[in-house]
C-alpha cells in the first residue's frame, strides 16, 4: 500500500481510497475502519515519525481521500473518510481490526491533505480547497504560506 505522511496538527497516513478498492460511502464504513486501522498501524510500525519541536510521535490518525478534481473557478475539490482508533490492534486478533470514521472532513486532516497536495505540486499557496468527509459535510481551506518547522 502506498501511502502519504502529513501533518496537520495530528500526522495522518493518506491512502487513495480505490487504490485498495475502497468506495467512500457509508454502507462501506465498517471496511473502511477495519483496512484503515490496519494500515495506520503498519505505517506506524514501517514509517515512525515525530514531531521536531514537541514529542509526539506518529502517524495516529489515517485519511482515505478520492482524488482531488480541479473546480472550475480555481481549486480543488475531494472527499475524504478519517479513520480513528477506538482501541488497540492486535495483528493476532481481528475482533480488534476496528475503528470509528469522522462525521466531518477533520479539520486537521484537511490540512494535512491540503500539505501533501501542496508537496506534489497540486495546491497552490492561496488556492482554495473544498474537502466533503463521506457524510457531504465541508470544510474549505486555503494554504497561506509555506513554513518550515524544526
Amino acid at each position: 500500500v502506498t501511502v502519504d505522511i502529513a501533518y496537520g496538527g495530528m500526522f495522518y497516513v493518506i491512502v487513495d481510497a480505490a487504490s485498495v478498492g475502497l468506495v467512500l460511502e457509508p454502507q462501506n464504513g465498517r471496511e473502511i475502519c477495519r483496512l484503515g486501522e490496519m494500515i495506520k498501524v503498519a505505517a506506524r510500525e514501517q514509517h515512525p515519525v515525530n514531531h521536531p519541536e514537541i514529542d509526539y510521535p506518529g502517524p495516529d490518525i489515517l485519511a482515505f481521500r478520492d482524488p482531488a478534481v480541479r473546480l472550475p473557478g480555481g481549486g480543488l475539490a475531494a472527499r475524504n473518510a478519517v479513520v480513528m482508533s477506538n482501541g488497540e490492534l492486535r495483528w493476532d486478533d481481528p475482533a480488534t481490526h476496528t475503528g470509528m470514521l469522522d462525521r466531518s472532513p477533520c479539520g486537521t486532516g484537511t490540512c494535512a491533505i491540503m500539505a501533501a497536495l501542496h508537496a506534489r505540486g497540486e495546491l497552490r499557496v492561496g488556492e482554495p480547497f473544498e474537502h466533503s468527509s463521506i457524510l457531504g459535510t465541508k470544510f474549505i481551506g486555503r494554504l497561506h504560506e509555506e513554513v518550515v518547522v524544526g
